[in-house]
């Protein structure tokens, strides 16, 4: 049995699922053995009930598999699943990974460095540049761009990306044969030379509402982090950066003025700890160290003349992150002496303080 049909059969019964389908895998040797197993053995596997195993039985998967078979034989549209070397790697490490993938173009090794660029539909004159500043640095530094193809932040993202000669892929909430929203069209096919456009979601299905938040946990889970920018406190852009939390993934948020309402999830994710955003170093000195393939260390320019205690304070560190106590006590001072510096050095921008009251070069 090949994999696509496998992996199809297993996603067109009822209330099984990728978190099951997964146990499914797990449980049997041979896959096949799934489809002649026993009620009895079916109850054996992990959330697999007495009620889920009699429908799993019942189940007749043909139609719907052969359909899209058929749909994939005759269209440009490929399909990959969790069972394959071509499927993406960043997303088998996640709670619940889609099983299949339709896409167009491609998945590459380099796309492992990539962030998430996400916000709202509906972004200021300042969002719009803060996704073009942001983009134009992270695709210099040969990170690729995953976003979810809306209007909005996420254009501007896929967009800019390619501007510059970035990868860039896109999530849909919707069937790989729909294009939405259809002013997109253009960027779809420019996606497709340069990147990947894909979904979970079977040919034919529409963009309904329902289907955004499953499309959300794909965007977070193919990133190393993601960039929150212009976000409502409900919006899918947040509940985006929630699926990263839960995926072990870094977020990072920009702020904005107190009462702009596309601020308030940006600024509220900020005091849940993300990471805050005012430039590129801001995002590459959190991914770099995970980064499979990290950029050549960039020359750091110094404009300032250090002297005296200063420079001692900055001689003293390094890239490696030091905590105010341990750097006191290697330069023989005490933290009330080295503090001040070091917040000279930050208002300099060649010294920044990471969390945990650590300090780095910047």
């Amino acid at each position: 049995m090949d994999n696509q049909r496998t992996a199809l059969q297993l996603l067109s019964i009822p209330g099984l699922g990728p978190r099951r389908i997964l146990s499914v895998v797990r449980h049997f040797k041979n896959i096949e053995q799934f489809f002649g197993a026993s009620i009895d053995e079916l109850c054996r596997i992990p959330g697999i009930d007495y009620r889920l195993a009699k429908a799993i039985k019942k189940s007749d998967t043909a139609d719907f598999v052969d359909s899209q078979l058929i749909e994939l034989q005759k269209s440009p549209f490929k399909l990959t699943t969790i069972f394959d070397e071509s499927y993406p790697t960043q997303l088998k490490n996640i709670y619940d990974p889609p099983i299949v993938l339709y896409y167009m173009g491609d998945f590459t090794e380099i796309d492992v460095d990539a962030i998430a660029v996400v916000g709202t539909r509906k972004p200021s004159s300042y969002g719009k540049k803060v996704v073009e500043d942001l983009v134009e640095g992270l695709v210099e530094q040969q990170i690729v761009i995953v976003s979810g193809f809306a209007r909005g932040i996420d254009t501007a993202a896929h967009k800019t990306a390619l501007l510059h000669g970035g990868r860039t892929i896109a999530v849909l909430g919707n069937g790989i044969d729909r294009i939405y929203p259809q002013e997109n069209r253009e960027l779809k096919n420019q996606i497709i030379q340069n990147g990947a456009y894909c979904t979970e979601f079977p040919i034919g299905t529409k963009p309904d509402a329902v289907n955004f938040p499953r499309r959300n946990r794909i965007i977070s889970g193919m990133s190393l982090g993601v960039v929150v920018i212009e976000a409502g406190e409900k919006s899918g852009a947040i509940l985006t950066a929630y699926y990263a939390v839960d995926q072990n993934r870094e977020v990072f948020a920009i702020p904005g003025r107190l009462d702009d309402i596309k601020s308030k999830g940006t600024n509220r994710l900020i005091q849940k700890g993300a990471k805050l955003v005012t430039n590129i170093d801001d995002i590459l000195i959190e991914i770099d160290r995970i980064r499979k393939f990290p950029s050549t260390p960039r020359q750091l320019n110094i404009e300032f003349d250090l002297e005296g205690f200063e420079k001692a304070v900055f001689d003293a560190l390094s890239n490696d992150p030091i905590d105010i106590d341990s750097l006191a006590e290697t330069l023989h001072k005490s933290s009330y002496e080295v503090l001040p510096a070091l917040l000279n050095l930050e208002l300099k921008g060649i010294v920044r303080q990471l969390a945990g009251k650590m300090f780095i070069r910047n």
